[in-house]
Parts: C-alpha cells; sequence; structure tokens
C-alpha cells in the first residue's frame, strides 16, 4: 500500500519519497491507520520492519492539522538508551522536514543546558531517555501538561533494564495524555503486564513471520581458535575487501583492543561504547556512515541505536550473553527491505551461546572455513554438541551401572561432571585448588 493510500499529507509523502520510501511495511499499514484515529497500540515487530516511521508518521500528521498546537509540546517519545533517542530525533527531523514542526532529544551523559534551552523554544516532539527526562520533571525545566500522545520505544528493553519504576513517574506526569504507543521487537510476559497495566482498549499488531530472523540477512560463523581471533578478523575484512563493517563484542576493554589491532593491519578503525562521550560517539557514526571510517567496533549499547541504511556486513567478534541481543545486533544490516550478512566468529567460549541461539531462531547457521584459521578436532567436536560424552557417561545414562550401589556412582559420577563457569570452555577440567 502506498502512502497517500494511509491518507499522509503530500508534505508527508515529499519527504518519505526523497528517502526512497514508496510502499508502506506491514507494521505500517496496519499501524498508521490505527493511530490516526487514535487509539492506543501495542505493535510488536522484528527490528527494521519500520516500527519508528508507523508511529511517528501520524505524530507529524496530527501535528500539521493542529496549527493551534505549533508552539506546544503534545508528542513524547521515551528510548532506552541515547544513541536510539538520537536516532529517533533524526527520523523525526527527516520525516517532517516538510512541515512546520519542531523536535528537540535529551538524554544523560551530556551537558543539560543546552538541552533546557532547547525546551525553552517549545519544540513539537521530545525523544528522551527516562533519567535524563526525569531530572528535567524535578527540576521543572519540562512542561508535560500538554503532552497527548506517549511512545515507549523498544519496550522489552526498557523493561530489561528496569526502568519500569521512571515510566510509572514520568507517566504519573501526564494528566492530559490520551494516546499510548507501545513498540517493541519481542512479546514476553513482562510487555503483555506493562500493556495491560497501561493501554486502554489497545489495538494489537504482531508481525509475524516463519523465521524470527529478518530472511534478507545471510548468517554465517567460522570456527576459530581464541588465540587467532583477532587475526582472522583482520584477514576476513581485508580478503573479503568489506568497506563499511559493523563490529559488535562484549566489552569496552574488547573495542579498543580490537581497534588497535585493526588499525595496526591499516583498517581504519574507530570504537563507540558507554566511557566514550556523547558528541565523539556522534561524530565517530557520521564518519562511518559517509564511509571515512572503515570499521567501527561497538558494545551492545549501539545494537539499538545505529541506522545506517546501507550497512551490508555485522561481525559479531563474540557472542552477547542475550539470544535478543544477538537478534538486535544483526538487525543492524539488511534494513529496508536490502540484502545483508551477518558473521560470527565462533571460539572455544562461544559455542554453547552459539547453539542456544541457534535453537532459538531455529536456524542451524551454516559453519565456514577460512585457510590458516584451521581449528582442531576439539572445537569442531564442541560444534556438533555441547559437553563430550565419555563412554562410562553414556552407561550412567542408559541406566546400565552394575552392583547393588549402581544408583549411588551413578550420583557420585553425575557429581563429578565438570559446570560451566563463566568463560571455561566446555568439557574442559576444573583446576585443582
Amino acid at each position: 500500500m502506498t502512502f497517500k493510500k494511509l491518507g499522509l499529507s503530500e508534505q508527508i509523502q515529499k519527504a518519505l519519497s526523497e528517502k526512497g520510501y514508496e510502499q508502506a511495511t506491514p507494521i505500517q499499514e496496519e499501524a498508521i491507520d490505527i493511530l490516526l484515529r487514535g487509539r492506543d497500540l501495542l505493535a510488536i515487530a522484528k527490528t527494521g520492519t519500520g516500527k519508528t516511521a508507523a508511529f511517528v508518521l501520524p505524530m507529524l500528521q496530527e501535528i500539521q492539522h493542529n496549527l493551534a498546537q505549533k508552539s506546544e509540546l503534545t508528542k513524547l517519545i521515551i528510548a532506552p538508551t541515547r544513541e536510539l533517542a538520537r536516532q529517533l530525533e533524526q527520523s523525526v527531523i527527516e520525516y517532517g522536514k516538510y512541515i512546520d514542526v519542531k523536535a528537540g532529544c535529551v538524554y544523560g551523559g551530556s551537558n543539560i543546558s543546552p538541552q533546557i534551552k532547547m525546551l525553552q523554544s517549545k519544540p513539537n516532539i521530545v525523544v528522551a531517555t527516562t533519567g535524563r527526562l526525569i531530572d528535567l520533571i524535578k527540576n521543572g525545566n519540562i512542561n508535560l501538561t500538554k503532552v497527548n500522545t506517549l511512545v515507549l520505544d523498544e519496550a522489552d528493553t526498557m523493561l530489561d533494564m528496569g526502568f519500569i519504576k521512571d515510566i510509572e513517574l514520568i507517566m504519573s506526569n501526564l494528566p492530559n495524555l490520551k494516546q499510548t504507543v507501545l513498540s517493541s521487537a519481542t512479546l514476553g510476559p513482562n510487555v503483555k503486564k506493562l500493556s495491560n497495566e497501561i493501554l486502554v482498549n489497545p489495538k494489537v499488531i504482531e508481525v509475524k513471520t516463519n523465521d524470527r530472523v529478518n530472511e534478507k540477512v545471510e548468517q554465517v560463523s567460522y570456527p576459530v581458535s581464541h588465540k587467532q581471533k583477532l587475526e582472522m578478523l583482520s584477514y576476513l575484512i581485508g580478503s573479503q575487501n568489506m568497506r563499511q563493517v559493523l563490529v559488535f563484542c562484549k566489552t569496552k576493554k574488547q573495542t579498543d583492543a580490537i581497534v588497535k589491532n585493526l588499525n595496526l593491519d591499516g583498517l581504519k578503525a574507530e570504537a563507540v561504547h558507554g566511557d566514550k562521550t556523547p558528541g565523539f560517539r556522534k561524530k565517530v557514526i557520521t564518519k562511518f556512515k559517509e564511509g571515512d571510517i572503515r570499521v567501527l567496533v561497538a558494545t551492545d549499547v549501539a545494537a539499538r541505536g545505529l541506522d545506517i541504511q546501507d550497512l551490508f556486513y555485522v561481525i559479531n567478534y563474540d557472542l552477547p550473553f542475550l539470544v535478543t541481543d544477538y537478534l538486535h545486533r544483526i538487525g543492524r544490516t539488511a534494513r529496508a527491505g536490502k540484502d545483508g550478512v551477518a558473521v560470527t566468529l565462533v571460539d572455544e567460549y562461544d559455542m554453547a551461546n552459539l547453539k542456544e541461539i541457534e535453537r532459538y531462531i531455529q536456524i542451524k547457521i551454516p559453519r565456514l572455513e577460512l585457510k590458516g584459521f584451521e581449528v582442531d578436532k576439539k572445537i569442531h567436536s564442541m560444534a556438533k554438541k555441547n559437553i563430550v560424552h565419555t563412554k562410562e557417561d553414556e552407561k550412567i545414562k542408559k541406566g546400565k551401572v552394575s552392583g547393588a550401589f549402581g544408583k549411588s556412582k551413578a550420583k557420585k559420577a553425575e557429581k563429578k561432571q565438570p559446570k560451566l563457569r563463566g568463560k571455561r570452555i566446555i568439557g574442559q577440567k576444573r583446576d585443582k585448588k
């Protein structure tokens, strides 16, 4: 369906056309009509399906039609991270470039004075993170009395990060709220509970697909020993002539080490993580989008906040602890109907996580090999099963332990089995203390 048929104004259609958007996605088709009617909405769709436009466009349409509200803050969008908040603000600006709308963004980790000054100019739409918004409320620097529409974007993430009390406090300061939207990539029990508590007679849209992963994303993995991982990363990017690559890893320390190694190998790279200032991160991401930086290395703080339309390569240097974080990582590629590749480097410590991810997405991720980075039999066996069983283990499992005390022997043997402890290699014996 075209955006014209959805009833959007010519100005909004023109802005969408310039971004290459001609046909609405399934989530947009349903959500835009519902929100223009003023109903509450629970929207569930995987990342990269166009949820942002689905709730931003109706906001812009209403502001355009209500001229008297042009100098009032009437729309509030809450995001879990400052990266996502800035991305949402940019989307509002781009979609509303041909209408008289003001948008602003408030988030922590940066000077509050410019944000207070921005609020004094009376924006129509404010995108905020919870902590900074609460600070502004407590200090009387923001007026929320005219807000009639609230959007909680990435609601599942906000709940995972423990923001429920912040959300309740913010909502208690919205006396004229008429419409609430929950946008989420997943529909877990916490999201269901929150929707029951804050939504009034909502319309529920869940865009279901046979796969939990965007079918446009090609997923591959490379088994590699931990000692060769940095070397493989550089070789992979260089040998396959990857021009714009987003690399994810778990820790801030890792990002800096990876960047140092890539630059030594002649691959221009920069890191973004929580210790970098917002200004630095914004500058680096802009350079990455423009092609001045070949490799951007990030922690999961950026997984839900980066929107690079033509990004083709995402590499998981290691795997995250949560399966949902893996989905959000690889969701940075293959956006807006385009193709993408998600590569995972799998060492001894990642194999168990990979098996868990495969069970969740119900896809066997192909294992590829690079010449010069062949792995030993131990890693290959771990790729097939989580724990290597001995013949004695199989006897115990089948109940073939002989003797009157067979059951006791089985219990003792069971206790001796190594348990997973953090990053210990699966099946490896624990060091004696």
